[in-house]
């Protein structure tokens, strides 16, 4: 336990640095070049220098080998990618009930829609979910349930947010919506057997949620509703996942399992 947790100490310290360098070295030194206010490939940055560190050169070749492991079964991509479709315009419509005031969806031209797809792919899911999931969510859930692990590393990430936290840029909705989703995050790991359709459910929540339907809301207060409800279904959904699945978020009790996983 004690080298899991040196670790996680080394891959979150140095995700943190890395992410959050522009936001406080502009709090030390203030200038313009610095880059505000998180750096999204932080983790990206951090995952191998830590491997490398604390498991070595091998360590790099079984996480570059779980990363280049796209098969899993189709119902688990399509809960992945089909599942926040749902959540996010179920969350406008009942938004837009509860008085939330909707405006036209922006109009896009096919190019815009194929170019904001690599855009929004690397400003977040590709290097969170490769290694929040594919490093820290499978090396934790070694020794601790994957249950447990998902909520430490939703918390770990919600904390690697803090500058948007604090800037105000995420409300504690979304702050607690990113623990939530660490549930639903860790299942589909667990049950698919590949970090891409974690990547492909964190692609549809960006893409359809930030880019598309959820700019349908318009005033702040709208705002906030639809993000309620958005936190109320992500909760429910997990909710639903430790009812079903148990602790080990895909049936199975005994941890013997999980350390060949």
């Amino acid at each position: 336990m004690s080298a899991l947790v040196s670790r996680m100490a080394v891959f979150f310290g140095l995700a943190y640095a890395f992410t959050w360098m522009g936001w406080l070295g502009n709090a030390i030194w203030p200038s313009e070049y610095w880059l505000l206010p998180m750096n999204p490939l932080g983790p990206l940055m951090a995952a191998p220098i830590a491997i490398l560190v604390m498991d070595g050169v091998e360590g790099l070749k079984a996480w570059g080998k779980r990363l280049i492991t796209f098969r899993a079964p189709l119902w688990v991509y399509a809960a992945a990618l089909l599942g926040p479709v749902v959540v996010i315009l179920s969350s406008v419509g009942l938004a837009a009930l509860t008085g939330a005031r909707l405006q036209p969806l922006p109009v896009y031209g096919l190019l815009d829609f194929l170019l904001a797809i690599p855009i929004v792919l690397i400003s977040g899911p590709g290097e969170e979910e490769l290694t929040f999931r594919g490093y820290a969510q499978h090396e934790m859930q070694k020794q601790i349930s994957p249950l447990a692990t998902a909520l430490i590393i939703g918390v770990g990430v919600a904390i690697w947010h803090a500058p948007l936290i604090i800037i105000g840029d995420m409300g504690w909705p979304m702050a607690t919506c990113v623990v939530a989703v660490s549930v639903v995050y860790a299942w589909l790991y667990r049950m698919g057997g590949s970090v891409w359709p974690v990547v492909g459910l964190h692609f549809s929540v960006n893409y359809f949620g930030a880019e598309f339907f959820g700019s349908m809301v318009a005033e702040p207060s709208g705002q906030f509703i639809y993000r309620l409800f958005f936190l109320a279904f992500y909760l429910a959904w997990a909710g639903w996942i430790v009812w079903r699945f148990g602790p080990t978020l895909d049936g199975r009790r005994s941890r013997s399992h999980l350390a060949a996983a």
